[in-house]
């Protein structure tokens, strides 16, 4: 009967120096996979506040800002065109603060008491919060990316 000990492959010298020499060859092939993955991955990349913007607003407003999302017909009020913001100033600058505060949901924009009309579009500053874990420095940095992508939306 064989002895287990027996069931090992035998290897010489030789094999061993090919085995290490496939086993170059594919760490080789892998590190190149990868590196070509994070080239595609840098692609890909989402501009600072996008995914917020995608997660919290496009369902409504749409994923360019049009007020055209997949939701708006289903809302008692429309949601407005975040594109226009600028050109619907005055001065024709954008009004960062505002648009930060309604984000926040700040009451003293509004003489109800609400931000967003009819109570529609939820407050995602709280919730922004809630998701940073308490973080106040991370939710505002997030909430600054949002309406800095929503700036650079305006036509």
């Amino acid at each position: 009967m064989n002895n287990p000990t027996n069931l090992r492959p035998a290897f010489n010298r030789h094999s061993k120096s090919r085995g290490l020499s496939t086993l170059k060859k594919v760490a080789f092939g892998l590190s190149l996979s990868v590196s070509t993955l994070g080239f595609a991955e840098g692609d890909t990349k989402q501009a600072p506040g996008e995914a917020d913007y995608m997660t919290y607003c496009a369902s409504c407003h749409g994923a360019t800002g049009e007020g055209n999302g997949p939701v708006a017909n289903h809302l008692k009020n429309r949601p407005p065109d975040l594109t226009y913001i600028t050109q619907q100033q005055t001065g024709g600058e954008f009004p960062y603060m505002y648009v930060l505060g309604i984000v926040e949901g700040n009451p003293e924009l509004d003489k109800k008491g609400r931000t967003h009309g009819p109570s529609d579009m939820p407050v995602w500053g709280n919730i922004i919060y809630e998701d940073s874990g308490e973080r106040s420095s991370l939710a505002k940095a997030r909430l600054r990316h949002l309406v800095d992508y929503i700036k650079n939306m305006q036509k």
